[in-house]
């Protein structure tokens, strides 16, 4: 279920723009010195209520053969950082100094988050071409395309001497989790679109077109995201908890209301607005998701589903209870369709997000009080055949060289004490084994004296508190897909347009229709996700 996962109402990319338009931020460009090629350096700045945030990004262009979507490059096209206050004088030498190195630069805590992308290899050319000859992109084209622009991280709090989140005042735009990083992609996109106008202007005559209101907002930015997503999952299960409670507590809301004209209104133009996004995309192997034109064809079994639901005293749980007898996607998809009737304060929806992960072992506790947590909070342990070789063929590890998580085989090498601990399903599956060899009124301190390596599982356990703070899989197993829980997690930050490019990594979708810069303030509308392909009268086609 986590890996049918689609971005709802209260996706972050969703809930950080709404708070811009209540907030009345404002938001422009203030500098842009970028040649035709498309190099140079461009600043943008957010007025969010009464703090400056600007967003400096520097422009040249690689070879297509230097283009990679894995963190381990060492040249982009776009290097870029989110800044508090303006960007000039010696801050913005150390900026221009520091930002292209990335991970090799230093910074201080007026940098909030840094981020680097390239050029769409396909898309970003023809783009321009089209616009210097005074045309609007061809559908057909550009049936896939969905980004000009493609990031490949967003490092934040306190990273490299970055600003950390307890760095942020009560009152500051930004605390809340992912806010920063959020603003930062908003603007990373916008910097996507005047790129293409600019290069389109140099490149051709009088007669050169910007994009026109129909492809204005059509693009978002992209995103390559591998490995690096899983371990965070695992090893922050409040963070985990918190993020699925905020969907399900809307979907029970949902699911309670009664049928109104209104609310079916609502329902139906959601149905309509989904249909027309993913109908005219492309057939491409999306596996082991669905690819666009099998969502649409969900999205019309949901349609009929409707219809015959209406009538029900309860219409949305009786829609939603007829998903649950249908695959994942379809499910899911009922669900983020659903939670778009949802009308929660976005305060108390962002309060949720912000959890206290401390939680110190008691070490008075008995054995017999950890059996009973096990017993509670980890009896699905037992579904997962832990005691067969296949369940730790793989261990997780901080690479050498790139300092980002990767899994290895066990039989290939020698873990040494340098994984990283996320066997969580291992850790308690073997704390269980030990206590068995213990009396129940035996404190845990003692257990953990003589077995001192079963700390970690004995904390978890205490940690693990909630009902969602578990993703349920063994990460370590031969049979583990890590593609199900990233799009969990992507779904999550409001990224869309999941194409796996291997078990390990798929490329993404963020701010596809969302309102671009000039559209801020308390204008801005949140009726954007979903858009439809400008010109869409062309039958879907296989990407190349």
């Amino acid at each position: 279920m986590m890996g049918a996962a689609r971005l709802t109402r209260y996706s972050f990319s969703r809930t950080m723009l709404r708070r811009a338009s209540r907030d009345g931020w404002k938001a422009r460009r203030v500098r842009f010195d970028i040649d035709g090629r498309g190099h140079g350096e461009a600043v943008y700045e957010v007025d969010a209520g009464g703090y400056l945030l600007s967003f400096i990004a520097f422009t040249t262009t690689i070879d297509e053969t230097e283009h990679t979507d894995r963190v381990i490059a060492n040249r982009w096209e776009v290097t870029g950082a989110l800044v508090e206050g303006e960007p000039t004088g010696e801050f913005a030498a150390m900026l221009r100094r520091e930002v292209p190195r990335q991970e090799a630069g230093r910074f201080d805590s007026r940098v909030l988050v840094l981020t680097r992308g390239n050029r769409s290899v396909r898309f970003f050319d023809y783009l321009v071409n089209a616009l210097a000859e005074g045309e609007q992109p061809d559908p057909a084209q550009v049936a896939d395309a969905g980004y000009i622009l493609r990031s490949t991280a967003f490092y934040a709090n306190g990273k490299y001497g970055m600003r950390s989140f307890e760095g942020y005042p009560s009152d500051h735009p930004l605390k809340v989790p992912y806010r920063a990083q959020f603003v930062c992609a908003w603007m990373f996109r916008e910097l996507g679109y005047d790129l293409v106008e600019h290069c389109a202007s140099a490149r051709g005559s009088s007669a050169a077109a910007s994009f026109d209101p129909d492809w204005s907002r059509y693009f978002g930015l992209g995103n390559a995201t591998g490995l690096g997503l899983v371990p965070f999952a695992f090893k922050h299960p409040r963070v985990l908890h918190a993020w699925v409670a905020v969907r399900e507590l809307a979907l029970a809301d949902v699911r309670s209301l009664r049928g109104t004209q209104d609310r079916f209104a609502r329902l139906e133009a959601w149905i309509e607005r989904a249909h027309l996004h993913f109908v005219h995309g492309t057939d491409d192997d999306c596996r082991p998701f669905l690819n666009a034109v099998e969502v649409a064809s969900a999205v019309e079994r949901i349609r009929d589903a409707f219809e015959r639901c209406r009538s029900e005293p309860l219409p949305f749980d009786a829609l939603y209870r007829w998903s649950e007898r249908q695959d994942p996607e379809t499910t899911e998809l009922v669900v983020s369709l659903l939670t778009e009737l949802h009308d929660a304060d976005d305060d108390l929806i962002d309060d949720l997000l912000t959890v206290d992960e401390h939680c110190s072992l008691d070490p008075g506790m008995t054995v017999g009080n950890m059996r009973a947590l096990l017993s509670s909070r980890f009896a699905w342990l037992n579904q997962l055949d832990l005691d067969d070789t296949s369940a730790e063929r793989w261990w997780w590890v901080i690479s050498d060289n790139t300092e980002e998580p990767r899994r290895t085989r066990r039989d290939q090498l020698d873990p040494s004490h340098r994984d990283v601990a996320i066997d969580v399903a291992l850790r308690l599956w073997r704390l269980r084994a030990v206590l068995d060899g213990y009396d129940s009124m035996t404190p845990i301190h003692r257990v953990l004296d003589d077995q001192p390596d079963h700390r970690l599982a004995a904390e978890r356990l205490n940690l693990s508190d909630g009902i969602y703070t578990e993703p349920r899989d063994n990460a370590c197993s031969s049979r583990y897909l890590p593609l199900l829980l990233q799009r969990f997690q992507l779904a999550t930050y409001g990224m869309d347009n999941f194409k796996p490019k291997s078990t390990d990594w798929l490329r993404v979708t963020l701010f596809g229709g969302a309102p671009r810069l000039g559209c801020g303030g308390r204008d801005m509308d949140d009726n954007w996700v979903l858009p439809a392909r400008p010109g869409r009268t062309a039958r879907p086609r296989r990407s190349g």
